[in-house]
């Protein structure tokens, strides 16, 4: 989308994504973040979530991707960076969860020859529960 195309107020859903053990796996062996609560269930029952949990920075990464997979292409034609991204984790993500986001368009500035879009990523579980809100700053060129 160009930057014109948002709207502030302007809201999406995503469409649903389980995570499985092998985004996890998958995950810690790119990145290197071979923590324990990730990876060794007996280690991660004896802490407070009562088992492994999934990585922050994946819950994250999912909640933007699935923010990519959106009809409206928001990171299509236009996007030109991601130049912030904040997260909050509200809850743990586990093994076998949904997760699904509302993306809303929050802000946008204009600038000479592109403009800077503000979004929130509000990521729900499968029942519901906020688990993670991102907020992200992403640079847009103009149509003109």
């Amino acid at each position: 989308m160009y930057f014109e195309d948002f709207q502030v107020g302007q809201k999406w859903e995503t469409k649903g994504r389980t995570i499985t053990e092998a985004d996890i796996v998958i995950f810690t062996g790119i990145t290197g973040a071979l923590n324990p609560l990730f990876l060794d269930e007996e280690y991660g029952k004896k802490t407070r979530f009562k088992g492994r949990i999934v990585p922050g920075l994946l819950t994250a990464s999912i909640a933007v991707g699935l923010t990519y997979q959106l009809p409206t292409e928001p990171f299509g034609e236009g996007f030109v960076a991601l130049a912030r991204l904040e997260m909050d984790a509200k809850r743990p993500v586990k093994i076998g969860d949904t997760l699904r986001a509302i993306v809303e368009v929050i802000d946008k500035k204009e600038r000479e020859k592109d403009g800077r879009v503000y979004l929130t990523i509000k990521t729900l579980n499968q029942l519901g529960e906020e688990v993670m809100t991102l907020k992200m700053e992403i640079v847009c060129n103009k149509r003109t």
